[in-house]
């Protein structure tokens, strides 16, 4: 009973979080860990992050999926206004990149067409990157049956009160960060795992299409592993 103590005492806290695409573990350990989550919608974007990015494992190791955003106001643009660019046709680059990654995944027969849509879909309209990584997001945390409310920040705050601000330390650039935020991961089977060992705190698309219905229970048993 002692070790399921520190997930449920992060329960009680609010956290902030940046948007992510198909986010990587530590992420929606937060996220399955907090009594409240909020996004960041009116920072400034921020380049080389997890909010145009996510990390798959494949046949030659771990690789990073990037979707091209177009920024309305260059350097200063907010989160909430980066448009998503469909002129490097990424959608069919990136779904032939998770097809040939997952396919031979115990689960991937299962979850394919959850994702399928989003990226085999062709649209002539403008797509908020927001917007797009939250649907996927939900459509993930609700076929999984993990737990996961959003709220959305109405301003912007450089340091907010009352809350624990991840906006930064949720980075792929690991040499930035002040401290870990899970501190061990619990090993599961990865398709490429007995060629390259197994690579912790990549996007959720690889715990889903490895552990299936599972992934609820893995990221569960890695809250408590969370030193936030």
């Amino acid at each position: 009973m002692g070790a399921t103590n520190p997930g449920q005492k992060q329960k009680t806290r609010k956290v902030l979080l940046p948007v992510a695409y198909l986010p990587p573990l530590e992420y929606m350990v937060c996220v399955i860990s907090a009594g409240e989550t909020l996004l960041e919608l009116h920072e400034t974007y921020q380049r080389q992050s997890w909010r145009n990015r996510c990390s798959i494992y494949t046949a030659n190791g771990t690789r990073n999926l990037i979707i091209p955003v177009e920024r309305p106001s260059g350097n200063h643009s907010r989160i909430s206004e980066v448009l998503i660019s469909d002129h490097e046709n990424w959608r069919k680059k990136h779904w032939r990149s998770i097809t040939s990654a997952y396919r031979n995944s115990p689960y991937f027969i299962y979850y394919q067409d959850l994702l399928a849509p989003f990226f085999l879909r062709i649209t002539s309209n403008t797509e908020l990157l927001w917007e797009f990584n939250l649907k996927v997001l939900q459509s993930v945390t609700d076929e999984l049956s993990i737990p996961a409310t959003f709220g959305f920040t109405e301003n912007y705050r450089k340091t907010p009160e009352g809350i624990i601000d991840l906006r930064n330390q949720l980075t792929p650039k690991t040499h930035r960060r002040e401290h870990q935020i899970v501190s061990h991961w619990p090993v599961y089977q990865q398709t490429f795992s007995e060629k390259h060992g197994f690579k912790p705190n990549l996007s959720i698309a690889d715990l889903m299409f490895n552990l299936g219905p599972g992934s609820n229970d893995y990221l569960a048993e890695a809250a408590n592993h969370l030193v936030i």
